[in-house]
């Protein structure tokens, strides 16, 4: 096994076991009638959604990996549906009571309730990767205070121990992450009191959602939350370099049901001028090319997808690694605005 390989094969293991072992596991509606036990809550349904796109049990997302030459990369990787999306971010009484008018009722247009609940679930696994994230660099930094580096990576084990200088770069580096994801962790703390105010008051109407209604069943589900820099035009939607500017995010959700794929495009609705124009845009867009606003926004701003290893399968060499590397060089890309002239479209 080369050096290469044995750094990526230890970075992925030591991570993976990281973030499971400081995720959080609280019930994103905790009250007096949550149930004992968080459970392992799907995002995106699974018997509904997940079951429909899913090929011999499994389903396409994306995971960061370390390539040949120890460089961080992003690939489509097969995942077990019954785990795929799912995050310890609710109790069995809420995942189930919570969440019946749109787990047991098929989707109707314009139902504010059913609306409300999908985004209120897009919030909810933002607000649990928020918070785990800040969890796992608080974690890292107190292993690097406490010299516990192997615990890090297996390659610092024994006598194999980092530098001076690499524990200085370590140090800094998940410090500056730290404070650079706590006003992510203030936001979401912020967002998850509304939502549960909202459902608790039944306040449905504070949440906007925008539908798009595509003919065809296509084997793409999404569940997720972002703040959008710029529209079509260039105009702004959020600056993230504005600290005082509270950011206006959008919750996506995207799935097939009965013939067709809806996908809801939804909006704290005090923010609705923010997306006037872009919503305007897409209206005023064709078919084709709402396929490709809604692909490149996915690509370029969602992590919380499930593709059909089927449909994978099926596309060209080409587009595919326009995908995986698009994913990625758009994790880094600051002031990106959407684009309908790509080549992506995932609606095929």
């Amino acid at each position: 096994m080369s050096n290469n390989e044995y750094i990526r094969r230890s970075f992925d293991k030591n991570i993976n076991f990281l973030k499971n072992k400081v995720a959080v596991k609280e019930c994103f509606h905790e009250d007096i009638n949550c149930s004992e036990k968080i459970i392992k809550a799907h995002s995106i349904q699974n018997n509904k959604i997940l079951d429909v796109i899913s090929d011999n049990g499994h389903v396409l997302m994306f995971s960061h990996d370390i390539n040949e030459e120890a460089k961080l990369t992003s690939k489509m990787k097969l995942k077990g549906r019954k785990i795929a999306t799912t995050f310890s971010g609710f109790c069995g009484h809420h995942d189930t009571s919570l969440f019946n008018p749109i787990e047991n009722s098929d989707y109707s247009l314009g139902n504010k309730e059913q609306e409300f609940l999908f985004a209120y679930r897009a919030m909810a696994k933002e607000y649990h990767a928020k918070k785990s994230v800040g969890e796992l660099y608080r974690y890292i930094l107190k292993l690097i205070r406490e010299k516990k580096f192997e615990e890090i990576n297996q390659h610092f084990r024994g006598k194999n121990t980092p530098s001076v200088e690499q524990i200085i770069f370590m140090r800094e580096s998940i410090y500056q992450s730290i404070k650079g994801n706590e006003d992510a962790e203030k936001r979401a703390d912020k967002f998850r009191e509304w939502y549960n105010e909202w459902l608790l008051l039944r306040k449905f109407e504070n949440i906007t959602t925008y539908t798009i209604k595509f003919e065809g069943e296509f084997h793409i589900a999404v569940s997720s939350m972002t703040n959008l820099e710029r529209d079509l035009d260039y105009n702004l939607i959020n600056n993230l370099n504005d600290w005082e500017t509270m950011l206006a995010p959008i919750f996506m959700t995207v799935f097939p049901q009965n013939g067709s794929t809806y996908v809801l495009l939804s909006n704290f609705t005090r923010n609705n001028r923010r997306f006037k124009k872009l919503i305007s845009q897409i209206e005023n867009s064709s078919i084709e090319e709402q396929k490709v606003i809604i692909s490149d926004i996915i690509i370029s701003y969602m992590e919380n997808f499930a593709y059909s290893p089927a449909l994978w399968e099926n596309m060209n060499d080409k587009i595919k690694k326009e995908i995986e590397s698009k994913f990625f060089d758009t994790m880094f890309e600051i002031n990106k605005a959407i684009s309908k002239k790509s080549n992506i479209n995932l609606f095929v």
